[in-house]
């Protein structure tokens, strides 16, 4: 398939405004590459999160980078066998003799130590202990503009969660290093985009990212501001590498970067996985230097947004004309700030845009999805402490003849979408989370599949969710489209997983609001999640395929605001206390299940005397913010008083997080 005539017009007019600059040399500092090399013994690094990096300092490692000697000191003080502290050693000298080009990774010394105390046999407890850089979504943090070395950005973003260009720089440079690795062959050319606030700030972390990647004769197509899944789709356009740069929900001084390969972001494992990556960024910072830095300026790419929309709308049959529908869109002051009324409008709707006005300080600030993600649901109209964007509704709504009318709340990067429904005759709005839009954009897709639009090749469609979402949805979706059912790990990157593979998903989802849904590009497929697509599907189903909203079983949620977060992992004296404190609660229910993409989630399937499965249990830290969260989610008829056990379990577990027992 040929691209779309925007795409073609893109590349013709942006390429005069690339600065393309070839690298008289290397960004390596040989001499100090030289001396690295020169140390046999500095596989295993001692390289962890937060005080266990200031502990390693303080014990005057120069490096960072642990040599036999100190390993052996360290083993010593936590008491573990001389010849089990070996058998590391030789494992390490075994892997990097044996297998040259095995995926490489960084091991925690600290929490190598206590699997290994534990009990865990040695490549167990180093396959453990693998640390990697990055959270749930990429890396993520608050951005600071000083200029540092990579070794001090590293240890600021690691210890204080500050985000720099140094350490953006020194990310992204990782990236490129793995490809090369894995490929043998020169990156010749990479996209980058952002969503908004790094330019209306003034952070330079793209101006950064530029300098860099050109230093190194790279060829950077500066997209400008734009949703992620528009540079995931762009990247899978081009087979170029993407990066975008943006913090998805969080507050306006957060800002993250997230990459994509092929249109698709990265996983752990693997040759070009996470753990690859952070292996590159601990051996540049012990080998590089950062150049200067300027900013580029950034191409509008409009007219490829509603291409790819374009192609969802007849990909799955999204009428063209909604007939001057009222909707309300708050584009969270972000990446679709912009462009996405001229989107809705192009289907025909009558459109009022709210927090479109970005200026680097009010992305996602009172707007946006996140606003919405803990609210009930459902709104009263004359309720005195209603969240902006539904006052808004309300307001626009009120203001028109029309009975119903729609609002449509994108998050900063526009990947992720919730839709509003505001019913002047029953005075209430209905916030449709990421479960109900799903259930909602399945009848669309599944008449999709009916007619051979999508996967005609495929045997069985399946439908895949994650933890975080209603129990009730699951089931739901098997019985009413005969789908397969499957739930993984937190993070939309986990959805489309195995359809790399076996192309069997047709839809996934997020509570949170990201859906992801196939999409044929080229000669392939690409699963990404674009917020305005999925909201159409959601507004196609609603409004022309008369389909109706359902109510999710009970659950209960609760956020712990806490520093030590990472003190919670299999094994940890926190993760046996909250464990132990699950089973007391509900003895007879609880069943551990375990999931090799998140090993550090504590989660149980919960099943009643007769021992049906009527629920789930988990606690995890998140990848983003300081906070570990518990769920509990359960069908309606279960007889677990969800709202009881929550509380029992809060008021027991808060006092272990603050350390008090």
């Amino acid at each position: 398939m040929e691209p779309p005539v925007a795409v073609a017009q893109f590349r013709r007019t942006y390429r005069v405004l690339v600065l393309r600059v070839e690298s008289g040399g290397t960004h390596r500092c040989t001499v100090a590459k030289e001396v690295y090399r020169r140390q046999p013994q500095a596989s295993i690094a001692g390289v962890g999160r937060g005080a266990l990096i200031v502990s390693i300092y303080l014990l005057g490692i120069r490096t960072g980078l642990l040599d036999v000697d100190q390993w052996h000191l360290l083993a010593k003080q936590a008491e573990i066998p001389p010849e089990t502290a070996e058998a590391v050693v030789r494992h390490v000298r075994d892997t990097s003799t044996k297998s040259p080009g095995a995926p490489k990774s960084i091991v925690d010394a600290q929490r190598l130590l206590f699997l290994l105390g534990e009990g865990i046999a040695v490549e167990a407890a180093i396959s453990g202990a693998r640390w990697k850089i990055q959270g749930t979504d990429g890396i993520r943090g608050q951005v600071i503009s000083t200029y540092q070395s990579d070794r001090q950005a590293f240890i600021r973003f690691t210890n204080n969660n500050e985000l720099s260009p140094c350490l953006c720089q020194l990310y992204c440079d990782a990236f490129v290093s793995t490809i090369e690795a894995a490929s043998g062959s020169p990156v010749p050319a990479i996209a980058i985009g952002e969503d908004g606030r790094d330019h209306h700030a003034c952070t330079h972390i793209v101006g950064a990212l530029v300098a860099s990647l050109t230093c190194r004769g790279i060829l950077v197509e500066d997209l400008g501001t734009v949703p992620t899944p528009l540079l995931a789709l762009y990247s899978r356009w081009n087979h170029m590498p993407g990066i975008m740069v943006t913090a998805s929900h969080n507050p306006a001084q957060y800002n993250g970067i997230k990459l994509f390969l092929q249109g698709q972001k990265l996983y752990p494992e693997g040759p070009l996985g996470e753990y690859e990556v952070t292996w590159h960024m601990v051996d540049r910072i012990f080998a590089g230097s950062i150049p200067t830095y300027h900013r580029l300026p950034s191409a509008q790419v409009d007219d490829f947004i509603r291409e790819q929309i374009a192609l969802v709308a007849e990909t799955y049959r999204i009428a063209c004309d909604f007939g001057r529908i009222p909707l309300l869109l708050d584009t969270a002051n972000g990446a679709y700030s912009t462009i996405g009324a001229t989107v809705f409008e192009r289907f025909g709707f009558h459109v009022h845009t709210f927090a479109a006005e970005p200026d680097g300080t009010n992305i996602n600030a009172g707007c946006g999805v996140g606003v919405l993600e803990e609210g009930n649901g459902i709104y009263q109209s004359c309720d005195t402490d209603l969240p902006q964007t539904v006052r808004e509704l309300v307001s626009f709504g009120d203001s028109l003849t029309a009975s119903t009318i729609y609002g449509v709340v994108l998050d900063g990067d526009g990947d992720r979408a919730f839709v509003l429904i505001y019913d002047k005759a029953a005075a209430s709005v209905t916030v449709c989370n990421g479960d109900q839009m799903a259930f909602l954009a399945a009848h669309v897709i599944a008449d999709a599949w009916k007619h051979g639009d999508i996967g005609n090749s495929i045997a069985t469609p399946v439908f895949r969710t994650t933890v975080e979402s209603d129990f009730t949805l699951v089931p739901l979706v098997q019985e009413t489209f005969g789908w397969a059912g499957e739930t993984v790990v937190v993070g939309d990157r986990w959805l489309p997983y195995e359809v790399l593979q076996n192309s069997l998903v047709v839809l996934g989802n997020e509570r949170s609001g990201h859906l992801v849904f196939p999409l044929p590009v080229g000669d392939g497929t690409v699963y990404v999640g674009n917020g305005i697509s999925s909201a159409l599907l959601v507004l196609e189903a609603l409004v022309n395929r008369h389909a109706s909203i359902y109510q999710p079983g009970p659950m209960v949620r609760y956020a712990f605001r806490t520093q030590a977060k990472d003190a919670l992992f299999r094994g940890s004296l926190l993760w046996n206390t909250i464990s132990r404190q699950v089973v007391a609660t509900m003895p007879d229910s609880v069943r551990e299940v375990r999931f090799t993409e998140e090993p550090d989630m504590l989660c149980y399937n919960l099943h009643d005397s007769t021992d049906r499965h009527v629920g789930r249990w988990y606690i995890r830290k998140s990848g983003t913010e300081p906070k570990i969260s518990m769920s509990m989610s359960v069908i309606p008829d279960s007889f677990l008083d969800v709202e009881s056990i929550m509380r029992i379990l809060r008021q027991a577990i808060t006092p272990v997080l603050n350390g008090k027992e």
